[in-house]
């Protein structure tokens, strides 16, 4: 239990109650008249003056008793002529404290809330002398860039703006009273226009300090209250990465990604969720959704390469994770319309693989050797194409076919390392050997 010295209960009581020490002792009379009732402002003068004595104890754990009484009481006056000169008595005692990021964070609040404060040169003295002793390298810039007291006198766009650029450069180092101001200022500032930008810079706040569901919270909490803000594409693209990268929801990033791709059609944000939704869906085993989100791709960004990098990746998925064979080889042939060079020729290579080793169609194969053969005939994967198709019959036992196969290259190819080959293939042929 705390024990208050004799002096400083009768010094507080004299002036709570604004009677003389030696009145408090006398006897009370045994029928007293009934006090008159104190108007609002003279019970917060009275109350002011009865905190500013109590910040003046040398009782550390009076300091700490006073001070959440001293914040109530900001609460309820913040435009009290009183109000600079409490803020700062609040600097002071968490100072007195041993809490400096707070005493710091106090005098930022004064500078942009008071920047006429009587007490405002008081003030800078006190952030200077913390300044000096406890700011280092990182902090430092950011600090003397917040103190520089502004030309507005308009509270809440000072406060505000000093909050949102602070929490984004240091906010981490001072995040539980800035958290504590980002509060006290929603609870002053209810309806301030730009409290959804603000309440985006909390929820980041919360994000970078690693506090996931407080920021998840804020992040939602952003976009039921604000549902017309210019900010909800970049509040529910930061949702849909909290949820996917932290918080390890990945249906529910899926929804949120897909909810922005939908709702902000061309929008940066649009853009990133779809970069983000296809590994996800692949990761939940949503085939059907990854397909679905690939060709959305190719058609909003024909011309990107993720319009390439989605074609191969949904034929990967029709061939690898949905045995759907013949689809994967309509998407590579897809590719080879669109990509008239090595993309053409890889995508045709890889349809030939399908058909030869999934679907067992050795027709299906050599018409993708023909296509390579007949659109890149002076790349060096036509007589390869060649000699492939060529080996196909082989194997088929039709010696004719492949036969005229071999025969192509040494027409067409007669300098190409494959000739002697296919010459000798032809040799065999003829003498019956294959």
């Amino acid at each position: 239990m705390i024990k208050l010295k004799p002096l400083f209960l009768t010094a507080i009581l004299t002036l709570a109650c604004g009677l003389p020490a030696a009145a408090q002792k006398a006897d009370a009379p045994k029928a007293p008249a009934p006090a008159a009732r104190s108007s609002s402002g003279q019970l917060a003068e009275l109350e002011w003056n009865f905190l500013k004595a109590a910040g003046q104890d040398k009782n550390e754990d009076v300091l700490e008793l006073a001070l959440p009484q001293l914040e109530d009481w900001l609460a309820r006056n913040p435009v009290n002529p009183n109000a600079p000169e409490a803020q700062l008595l609040k600097a002071n005692l968490h100072q007195k404290l041993g809490d400096y990021k707070a005493a710091q964070v106090d005098l930022l609040r004064y500078f942009h809330a008071y920047p006429q404060g009587s007490t405002l040169e008081e003030a800078k003295k006190l952030f200077n002398e913390i300044l000096g002793k406890k700011a280092d390298k990182k902090t430092r810039p950011a600090l003397e860039e917040a103190a520089l007291i502004p030309e507005s006198a308009e509270a809440d766009e000072n406060v505000s703006s000093m909050l949102e650029k602070f929490s984004a450069q240091v906010g981490e180092v001072y995040y539980e009273p800035l958290t504590a101001e980002f509060r006290a200022f929603f609870n002053r500032f209810p309806g301030y226009s730009k409290n959804d930008s603000l309440l985006l810079a909390l929820a980041d706040l919360h994000q970078k300090k690693n506090k996931y569901l407080a920021a998840r919270l804020d992040y939602e909490k952003m976009i039921h209250l604000y549902p017309s803000s210019a900010l909800l594409p970049q509040a529910k693209r930061s949702l849909g990465g909290l949820l996917a990268d932290n918080l390890r929801e990945y249906d529910r990033a899926i929804e949120v990604y897909q909810d922005v791709a939908a709702s902000f059609p061309g929008s940066e944000e649009a853009w990133a969720a779809y970069g983000r939704l296809p590994a996800l869906v692949e990761k939940q085993k949503k085939y059907d959704l990854a397909v679905e989100i690939y060709e959305k791709i190719i058609q909003l960004y024909p011309d990107r390469d993720e319009a390439y990098n989605s074609y191969k990746a949904e034929a990967r998925v029709l061939r690898e994770e949905q045995k759907k064979f013949p689809e994967a080889v309509a998407v590579l042939n897809r590719i080879a319309d669109k990509y008239k060079d090595a993309k053409a020729i890889e995508a045709l290579l890889l349809a030939a693989e399908i058909y030869r080793k999934d679907l067992k169609d050795p027709e299906g194969e050599v018409k993708m050797y023909d296509r390579i053969a007949a659109e890149y005939e002076a790349d060096p994967q036509a007589p390869k194409a060649l000699f492939a198709a060529g080996d196909v019959y082989s194997k088929a036992k039709d010696a004719e076919k492949a036969r005229e196969y071999y025969q192509k290259i040494l027409e067409k190819y007669p300098d190409n390392p494959l000739s002697k080959k296919a010459e000798s293939r032809v040799s065999a042929i003829i003498s019956g050997k294959i």
